[in-house]
């Protein structure tokens, strides 16, 4: 039986990877499992089945895409082809989101984004994903929290903590994204590029802080552990990240920004 996947939502890119994620239910831990056999024969995007999300919704699947293309760009994993669709998927999605959060009905925008979730899943099919992702797992699989939620509150802090990993690639990102860097030295550039996403997700009413999803302090040396056990987005990772990193990191996205 042919396997024919139609998205519902602009976020996972799953219609074209080769990714399930599971929890188990008993260690309360999540993790993907990869295989061809997960590729389907087709996908059909149909921008008329996202028009009913509710703007929360499309609001976290699609920093999800876009946390997926950003972070198979600077991955170590990188490379021409996973670059070309990166570029595209991130452009799609960073002058689309908003327009779809703001106005469900908005066809175009629709549209936009549901390609460009398909060619961020294209791109982390490639080259995978890094440390957003290692760190969203524990919150979901702990505390329940959705892994789009997820990834869109950990992803403005990630970012500032890898950026000195390759500054060049995150400062192309700000450009692309569409912040502003004319003039600016390499490093202040990839800074305005944490700054937009950061700004990004305060229009889209996604929390600013760990704090906000009720997240127990106390259990980030707990959370940090079980991020470094998931290896391959740890080994993507453009900075090589140790206990303590992950531990501040937590740390500073409890805090909130600022």
């Amino acid at each position: 039986v042919p396997k024919i996947m139609i998205p519902t939502s602009a976020g996972t890119g799953a219609e074209v990877t080769f990714t399930a994620v599971f929890i188990n239910e008993k260690t309360k831990s999540k993790g993907g499992m990869n295989g061809d056999p997960l590729y389907p024969e087709a996908a059909i995007l149909d921008p008329a089945l996202t028009v009913s999300l509710p703007p929360h919704i499309t609001a976290t699947t699609g920093v999800d895409a876009l946390t997926h293309a950003l972070e198979a760009f600077v991955s170590t994993q990188a490379h021409a082809i996973s670059d070309m669709y990166a570029l595209e998927a991130i452009e799609l999605i960073s002058s689309n989101l908003t327009k779809a959060y703001a106005h469900g009905g908005n066809m175009e925008a629709r549209s936009n984004m549901l390609l460009g979730s398909l060619l961020a899943g294209k791109a982390l099919a490639t080259a995978g994903v890094g440390l957003v992702h290692a760190m969203a797992y524990p919150l979901g699989g702990m505390f329940g929290i959705p892994h789009g939620l997820a990834n869109a509150v950990l992803l403005p802090y990630v970012m500032a903590y890898n950026l000195i990993g390759n500054p060049g690639r995150f400062a192309m990102l700000a450009e692309v994204m569409g912040a502003k860097v004319d003039g600016l030295p390499e490093r202040e550039a990839a800074e305005a590029g944490v700054e937009f996403v950061y700004r990004m997700n305060q229009d889209l009413g996604i929390p600013a802080s760990l704090a906000e999803l009720k997240i127990p302090a106390k259990k980030i040396p707990e959370m940090a552990k079980i991020a470094l056990t998931v290896t391959r987005p740890v080994e993507n990772n453009p900075r090589k990240p140790s206990l303590e990193d992950v531990i501040r990191v937590y740390e500073t996205a409890m805090e909130g920004w600022g």
